[in-house]
């Protein structure tokens, strides 16, 4: 109860300070002068996007999904885990049915040719097991992706971190010449300067992203204008667009590399805070902000900026 009444007399301030916090944030932080705008969006392109969790693929690139929508682009979608993690007060089995249902739902909200849940426990996801490994493999072969999306490996859940190593073993069986990766960002906000690729929104696609957000009702804790915000802040990387995703666009040896610089650093996804609502916004940027631009600097060598 007590809380609750004090998130309530904190909402409005916190609103305002996030604006103004990330308003200065995206504004003023540097960029690379190279941008790719667009990139990825192409009539013939095959889309296969690796989502740790149902609404993660929102959160990360919605308004870029509905663009492969209006250009009846071939795309599947892998669910990592069962969901039965999430902040909920459903029991576990009714919360992973529910956020089945979600993900279902989500595949025609997108048109999704092709719908995998590899229900791996939620918050135990492990890029060891060979097992995980093998099906993301026979995805692959069966998908045949000419672009595959998949979270940022600088991020503070363990289950978005581990997404990510997985694709690298699938892809080092595969295909290691594999080079169109677009790293997402999920719940970890990426350091502006590391960005190389831009999906632009116009306030039209940004508010039908931001409606998408609806289908999600399986967790309380979410507060899903915290991500809109950061959408819309994200036009300062371009000056054209109400609003934009951000990616790190590599290819499978770069990518191989950033996470053996990140292993030798030991890296850790628990060294973060996630961001979920208005209420941790600013934690999501300021807690070990000085280690997240160590790391961040240490990969930023080998992070494409010329895009082929």
């Amino acid at each position: 109860m007590i809380k609750k009444l004090i998130k309530k007399i904190l909402k409005y301030p916190l609103k305002l300070v996030n604006n103004i916090y990330t308003y200065f944030y995206y504004k003023n932080s540097p960029k690379r002068d190279n941008i790719q705008i667009d990139a990825m969006i192409g009539a013939k392109e095959k889309i296969l996007v690796l989502s740790p969790h149902v609404d993660d693929e929102t959160i990360g690139l919605g308004g870029t999904l509905l663009k492969y929508k209006k250009m009846n682009n071939n795309m599947g979608l892998v669910y990592m885990t069962d969901g039965g993690g999430s902040t909920s007060d459903l029991a576990n089995k009714e919360l992973i049915d529910k956020r089945k249902k979600e993900g279902k739902k989500i595949k025609e909200v997108y048109g999704f040719n092709t719908l995998y849940f590899l229900d791996q426990i939620d918050g135990q996801l492990d890029s060891s097991k060979e097992n995980l490994i093998g099906k993301i493999i026979d995805i692959l072969k069966i998908e045949k992706p000419t672009i595959i999306y998949t979270p940022f490996l600088i991020d503070g859940h363990k289950d978005h971190v581990e997404t990510t190593r997985a694709l690298i073993k699938a892809l080092n069986s595969w295909d290691r010449k594999y080079n169109n990766i677009y790293m997402y960002e999920v719940n970890c906000p990426i350091i502006p300067k590391l960005v190389n690729s831009l999906s632009i929104m116009d306030e039209c696609l940004y508010n039908e992203k931001k409606d998408i957000y609806k289908v999600f009702t399986s967790q309380w804790a979410m507060g899903f204008d915290a991500f809109s915000l950061l959408d819309r802040r994200k036009s300062f990387f371009s000056k054209d667009g109400f609003g934009a995703e951000v990616f790190v666009k590599m290819d499978f040896q770069s990518l191989l590399n950033m996470e053996r610089i990140l292993d030798k650093e030991e890296f850790k996804p628990e060294y973060f805070r996630q961001l979920s609502s208005e209420y941790n916004l600013l934690l999501s940027f300021k807690v070990n902000e000085a280690l997240k631009k160590e790391y961040s600097d240490k990969v930023n060598s080998i992070i494409l900026d010329n895009i082929i």
